[in-house]
């Protein structure tokens, strides 16, 4: 996919596709994700589920995720670039990064935690953490969730698209820096407290992993797996050590 980089940089609409294209996906995907949870609400009306439950807290991060498949859909549909994000069944050689991107990006996570903690560095407290405390199943309900929708969609924005647009203008290494450091910037809603800056840190150090891995498969399916299963490890780390399972 390196070689996507052909634009001219001294023509303006090749900064104004990259930056501009960027920025509209983004805000596609915040007004999109607002959208589907709004509509979603009725739908857990309608089945009697609460909408601070365990298992209606799940079903909103569902509805927000498929906002952001809308958002990334649509801007490739609407701008006739669906060529820019690569996706096909997974090869032999793919299952190669797959696998190896996943220990990789899990390894690189324990590494940067305990170098934090070394450094008598806290990290930031999460959202999604604050919310399951008191109902810890709710990080169970939100291993499908990962799998099926937020790695995908998340992969498909910022990767796919993110990146892509990035990769055409600039290339792969600026690409790789550029989409990492806007995945970074949307999740800091997702965190708070005086670790936010180390957290949104490792978050932009993982991304780059999950782009470095997406530009040598050349396939969106491999970061998109590697995403949804290194959250589940997350998810099922979180669910034992709240629910008493396991200590640390």
């Amino acid at each position: 996919m390196a070689s996507d980089a052909h634009s001219s940089l001294d023509d303006p609409r090749t900064h104004l596709r990259a930056f501009g294209g960027t920025f509209v996906v983004v805000a596609l995907v915040v007004l999109l994700a607002s959208v589907t949870v709004s509509l979603g609400y009725p739908l857990l009306d309608a089945a009697g589920v609460g909408h601070e439950s365990a298992l209606g807290l799940a079903l909103r991060s569902a509805f927000q995720f498929v906002g952001f498949g809308i958002a990334g859909a649509g801007f490739l549909l609407v701008t006739d670039q669906a060529d820019l994000v690569p996706v096909r069944r997974p090869t032999r050689q793919d299952l190669t990064w797959l696998v190896g991107g996943f220990f990789g990006l899990l390894g690189l996570f324990v590494a940067v935690s305990g170098l934090l903690s070394v450094l008598g560095i806290q990290g930031a407290d999460s959202a999604i953490v604050a919310q399951g405390s008191d109902q810890p199943v709710y990080f169970l309900y939100l291993i499908p969730v990962t799998i099926l929708l937020v790695g995908p969609t998340e992969e498909l924005i910022f990767r796919g698209v993110v990146q892509g647009l990035f990769r055409r203008a600039y290339g792969s290494g600026f690409a790789i820096a550029a989409a990492s450091a806007v995945f970074a910037a949307v999740h800091v809603t997702s965190y708070s407290g005086d670790g936010l800056l180390a957290t949104l840190a490792t978050v932009l150090v993982l991304g780059g992993v999950l782009g470095v891995v997406y530009e040598k498969s050349e396939n969106l399916v491999v970061p998109a797996v590697i995403h949804g299963l290194f959250n589940t490890v997350q998810f099922v780390a979180v669910y034992a050590t709240t629910t008493g399972l396991i200590s640390l």
